[in-house]
Formats: C-alpha cells, structure tokens, sequence
C-alpha cells in the first residue's frame, strides 16, 4: 500500500540578487547543518554507483537511517534539487527543489520545496512534526541569515553548534608575535591589519570556513591585496597559528583528492573516485596551497552533512540527469569564455564559445557516437537542447574551462622568496618529479658559491 506524499513550499522575498545568494543556499553541506540535518557518514563499498551515486547513512534519535543519494542537478544560479531513495528509515524517497529568480524591483523570488514519501506508519507521523516543527523553522531561520550575509558581503559567521575547541589564550598570544613578526621585518599597517583581521577570523569564522583557508578567496573577501594576505598566513603558519597543506586537484570535479602536509607527501599520480580517473598532477594547477588553524589554537572538528553539492565545482554551470531517450531544454545564463559539455559515463565532449556574436540556442545530442567535433558558438544568454539517444541514462555537465585565479598554485607559491625563506626545508621527495607548464630560469655566477653553500647548506 503506498503511503500519502507529503508536500511542502516555502516562499521568500529577499533582497540579495541570486548570484550573490547562491553561495550560500547552494552550499548544501552548510545548509543541512543548518537546518538540523545530523552529521552523514558514506558507506565505502566496493560496488560503483553509476553517475556519481551515493550511499549514505545517518542516525536520528537512535533509529539508522539509510539512502541512495542521486546526482544533484543544477542551472546556476537559478535552481538545484536532489532526490533520495532510502532503504531504512521511516521514509521512503525524498526530493528537494529551489528556486532562485530575479524580482523586477532588484532582490530574489525564492522557492523552496520539498515532497516526502513515509516508509511506514511510523514515517506518516513523523515526517509532519519534523517538517512543522524542526525544518521549517530552521530553514525559515538560516535563509534570512543567509540573505543578511549575502547582502552585506559577509562569508562566514559563526555557527551556534560550532565543535571547535579552543585555546584563546594561546591565539592571543601568537596574534601578538605575529604582529611583532611583521613589525620587525618591515613597516606594514596594512599586514599588521591583515594580521589582526586574521586572528579575529581564527577566533569567530565558522566551521566550515576555517577548516580550509585559501588565502586569495579570504582576500577577495576582504577586499585586501591577495599579496599580502598570503605572505601573511604564511608568516602565521611559520609562528605555529596556521597549519599548510597541499591539495591535489582532480582536472574534472577541481576537488581535493589528497592532501600533504609537505612537498615530500605529495604523489604525482591521483585517482578520482567521484570523476573515475587517474590524472598526474602539475604545478601550475593541480596542486594548490590551503591553510587551516593549527590545533594547538583552535581544533576543528569536521563533520559532514551532504556530499555532491553544487558549492563543491564551482565551474559547473548545469549538471542534468537524462534517463535514455530524454530530452530537456535549459535556459542559460553564461559569461563570456570557454565552455565543456560532457556526460560523466562517456568520453569525450563538446565544446562551446560563449560570446554577444553567438547563436540563442543550441542543440546537442549525446550518444554513443561521440561529440561534434565543430564547436557550439552561443550567447550569453541561450536556450540549450539536450537529447539523450544512448540506452542508459547520462550525466550531463556543462562546465567553464578557466580555472579560478582564487586558487594559490604551488608553482606560484614556491617561486616566492619569502616563501623558500620561511621554508626553505619544503621540497620534492628526492627523484620525485612534476611538471611545471610555464618556467623561467635566470642564470647568475655568485663569486665563492661552493664557500656559501658549504657555510649554510643547499636548501637555504
């Protein structure tokens, strides 16, 4: 007997735009916590879901709960939506959709909604109350903090459920080294600025906001030269406030794969299981510098509460899921620049120029036959029709081929003198060999080098 669906919407006049409300609301790791979702675990089988499928469980008020979670499916910056397929718990399948669009007067219209399908009687009484009494509030709650925050160009407020744990006496205390680090190499009140807006953030960001610094992204947010707040969390990470690593980027899903505290923990060859390929990383782009507090001041401790949300690729403008035989037409809003189309499942793709010279629409189909070889030549604003001719279903990406500049390269990092001056141990496992795509090499003789290299060794 199939048990009653039950639907829900919520409508929003908010006054932010959707661009720059949409990383905040597509952030759906932020948002579930927010919202009362508890923490996820992925089961790590060793059976591969098709098109990016997860399995995922969780406990709520001691009864395990378990699903197949679906491709998220996205146009941005104007709607995403998931759906769920559980097989324990009390409910059966749960799908979520919003939607973002402009109001003629400036702000956004926004839709939430949501359909729940209960497992058994158990679910037929309490999806109702949580959805009543925990959900609606709370999503009540953190949209319009989510609209405060995007309208006053802040990116990360604390979190009342925060698990850090910390040592402010020992923040304090290396703010003031900091400080005086900087002040003894050179008259700066802009790093001594920069300094002290850091320790605040050290001491007040949310979770997930310092769990992984990247130092151009905190500059852009501040409105700082990206420079000097690099050299800045660089000289922090040196006193013992900031912890580095190096994060290995898969070309696809530009996700972190793998992480090294050192040059020395880095392998040059990665797999993704998400994007199902090995790629070899490079300086240039694969590999990228972040930072995150060190624990002796301010333990962070990382909880997950979704995977696959759009907020993870960026450059991802649609994401769509095409069963065999479907077809759909998406209205896009691109800027100007180079584009991908690609189905996770084939190999491939289809390449597209986005220009004020180009075509309204488009039409693509996939199948097993591979991609036009001729490059789709569109506006920025264009209606796209996809088809899916192959007998299995597609996921089909539409991605931008320029990468973020946010991202701090190792080939940029360490060419930085103060950064080998800071670090002068940091290097390559010895025969351990990547590749730089663009290099320049000034040669100079230094009068009794074999004396100075004796006196204070290679690295230095």
């Amino acid at each position: 007997m199939s048990l009653r669906e039950y639907h829900k919407r919520w409508e929003f006049d908010l006054k932010s735009s959707p661009e720059s409300l949409w990383p905040f609301v597509a952030d759906t790791n932020r948002f579930n916590r927010d919202t009362g979702v508890p923490r996820i675990e992925l089961e790590n089988g060793k059976k591969r879901l098709r098109n990016a499928r997860r399995k995922i469980r969780l406990s709520i008020y001691g009864l395990p709960v378990e699903w197949e979670e679906q491709p998220f499916e996205w146009i941005r910056p104007s709607r995403f939506g998931v759906e769920r397929i559980y097989s324990k718990g009390p409910m059966a399948r749960l799908k979520v959709l919003s939607q973002l669009t402009s109001k003629p007067d400036g702000g956004t219209h926004m839709i939430y909604e949501l359909w729940a399908t209960p497992r058994n009687a158990l679910g037929t009484i309490a999806i109702p109350l949580q959805l009543d009494l925990v959900i609606g509030p709370r999503l009540r709650a953190a949209i319009r903090k989510y609209d405060e925050m995007a309208a006053s160009n802040k990116h990360a407020e604390p979190s009342s459920d925060s698990q850090s744990i910390f040592d402010l006496q020992r923040l304090a205390s290396l703010k003031e080294k900091l400080i005086a680090d900087i002040e003894a190499t050179e008259s700066s009140d802009e790093k001594r600025a920069i300094a002290e807006r850091l320790t605040d953030f050290l001491e007040h960001g949310d979770d997930l906001a310092v769990s992984r610094i990247r130092a151009y992204k905190l500059a852009d947010d501040w409105h700082e030269p990206r420079r000097l707040v690099l050299e800045v969390c660089l000289r922090a990470t040196r006193i013992g406030l900031l912890d580095f690593q190096w994060d290995l980027l898969c070309p696809l899903c530009r996700g972190p794969q793998e992480s090294g505290h050192s040059l020395k923990d880095i392998k040059t060859d990665v797999h993704c299981e998400t994007c199902q390929i090995d790629f070899t990383v490079n300086f240039d782009r694969y590999v990228e510098l972040t930072f995150r507090p060190n624990p002796a001041v301010r333990r962070v401790d990382m909880q997950s509460y979704c995977v696959g949300s759009p907020h993870w690729t960026p450059h991802v403008v649609a994401q769509q899921l095409l069963s065999a035989g479907d077809k759909r037409e998406l209205n896009l809003p691109l800027e100007s620049g180079n584009y991908r189309l690609r189905a996770l499942e084939l190999q491939g793709s289809q390449d597209l120029t986005v220009s004020p010279e180009g075509e309204t629409s488009a039409q693509v189909t996939v199948s097993n036959n591979g991609w036009s070889r001729e490059a789709l030549h569109v506006r920025e604003k264009f209606s796209l029709a996809l088809k899916n001719e192959t007998d299995a279903e597609q996921l089909v990406i539409l991605e931008r081929l320029e990468w973020s500049d946010q991202a701090t390269t190792a080939a940029e990092v360490t060419a930085l003198q103060m950064f080998r001056d800071l670090f002068a141990t940091e290097a390559l496992r010895p025969g351990e060999q990547i590749s730089v795509g663009t290099l320049t090499v000034l040669f100079t003789d230094l009068r009794h080098s074999t004396q100075l290299y004796r006196e204070i060794g290679d690295a230095t």
